[in-house]
């Protein structure tokens, strides 16, 4: 009996029990239904129950956790509550490593579509994923000012998609910004997004483009030649992940109306590649210009057909006149036709409709035989010439549109060989 007295007595020390069931610790006078209280001297705290992990927290009289639950989590350091349902976040700001609010995302996609130098954008975007792990609903405004872009200039963000968004507890958002211009220098570009404390970023690599220019109708870069501007253009073949992966890709410029106009420094300062079609005599004049842009740099086809474009064939100095010759020809084993693209020697090749015929005794000094007309060795279709082999001349425009030349992808020996000289001439340029 003593021993319970004494019991009682320590009790009534600390906890204090009245009618409304307020339970008072070390205080008398309990503020509320409980009251952990000892005013100026108090040095202890209140340890909660600690666990590892949230979902091990389990209810004593069996069921599911009740609502208000309270914990320590020592993994990540801080305190939670059960609302019901689920496990809040860290009850502080500082501790452990808790989940954002809200995050932002510019990994997921990023910038999307082709960004090469001298090319006008087309569907590019720069995308932001925004995810809500809150217990709140965020209400968000975009405008594109949200996006900056630095490292390449030229290009700006034109729209914003959607401009509004309401993300409920657990929701995500996608962002699209339209990106338009021309990148005028190649480089890293980085598209840098902020939204009041969220922020994220991204980068692209903008390679370098081609500036093809043509001169006729019956040129590369022209709509007579389909197939083989397609094979030009797919991106498996020239651009950052394709078989020739030094430029971004090409683009297309008649000059048929200006090349009289020109002037060498211009057409240096314009264009990479020039192809001189064979359906209109290039003149004396428009000749010279073109030799004047391959010795300054410049890379040049030069395209022939029966008794068509003698002056610029002269020009580069090659002597006598283009004759009339053979459909069919083969190529030779210059390491020139073994490139990216594969093996391009000793493939038979075929021209279309009408064809030149160039002697091996026409061709000017130090030139480099490529191809030859099946009949003889000494009837000349492909060859390279002058400033280091920075023009190559064919006795058939056909050769670029004949039966061989199918679709956009690269496979047949005649393609091979012919984009083999492609890669040649870029890296003369060069790319």
């Amino acid at each position: 009996m003593k021993n319970l007295h004494s019991w009682i007595l320590l009790l009534s020390i600390f906890m204090y029990v009245n009618g409304s069931c307020q339970v008072g610790i070390g205080t008398t006078s309990p503020r509320g239904a409980l009251d952990i209280n000892s005013p100026t001297t108090n040095n202890k705290g209140l340890v909660l129950p600690t666990n590892s992990n949230p979902t091990n927290m389990t209810n004593p009289q069996g069921g599911s956790l009740a609502e208000g639950t309270v914990m320590y989590d020592n993994t990540q350091k801080c305190v939670k509550f059960y609302n019901g349902s689920v496990w809040s976040n860290c009850l502080c700001d500082t501790c452990g490593a808790p989940t954002p609010t809200l995050s932002a995302d510019c990994t997921q996609n990023g910038f999307t579509g082709s960004y090469t130098t001298n090319i006008p954008l087309s569907g590019t975007t720069f995308t932001v994923t925004l995810a809500n792990n809150s217990f709140s609903t965020a209400n968000l405004g975009f405008q594109t000012s949200d996006l900056v872009l630095s490292g390449v200039s030229g290009l700006t963000v034109s729209s914003v998609s959607p401009t509004t968004a309401t993300l409920n507890s657990g929701q995500s958002q996608v962002v699209t910004y339209t990106i338009t211009g021309t990148p005028n220098n190649t480089g890293t570009l980085t598209g840098t997004w902020s939204k009041l404390t969220l922020n994220c970023s991204n980068t692209v690599t903008v390679l370098p483009g081609v500036r093809f220019a043509y001169w006729d109708t019956y040129s590369i870069g022209s709509a007579t030649f389909p197939e083989f501007n397609s094979q030009l253009s797919n991106t498996a073949n020239y651009g950052a992940t394709g078989t020739y992966n030094k430029i971004g890709g090409f683009s297309f410029i008649d000059i048929s109306d200006i090349l009289d106009t020109a002037t060498v420094p211009s057409l240096l300062a314009n264009y990479d590649i020039i192809c001189i079609g064979a359906e209109t005599e290039l003149d004396d004049t428009d000749s010279s210009k073109i030799k004047g842009f391959v010795d300054g740099g410049g890379v040049a086809i030069i395209l022939l057909d029966e008794d068509f474009n003698t002056a610029v064939f002269q020009a580069f100095g090659n002597t006598g006149t283009i004759g009339s010759g053979g459909v069919n020809g083969i190529t030779t084993t210059d390491a020139t036709n073994t490139g990216v693209f594969g093996d391009g020697t000793n493939a038979s090749i075929t021209g279309l409709g009408q064809h030149g015929r160039i002697l091996l005794s026409q061709l000017a000094p130090g030139s480099v035989v490529l191809a030859t007309e099946t009949a003889s060795t000494n009837d000349i279709a492909l060859w390279k010439t002058d400033s280091g082999g920075r023009a190559v001349f064919a006795w058939d425009e056909g050769v670029y549109r004949s039966s061989n030349i199918t679709g956009n992808v690269i496979d047949t020996p005649q393609e091979i060989f012919l984009h083999n000289i492609i890669a040649y001439l870029l890296n003369a340029r060069g790319f």
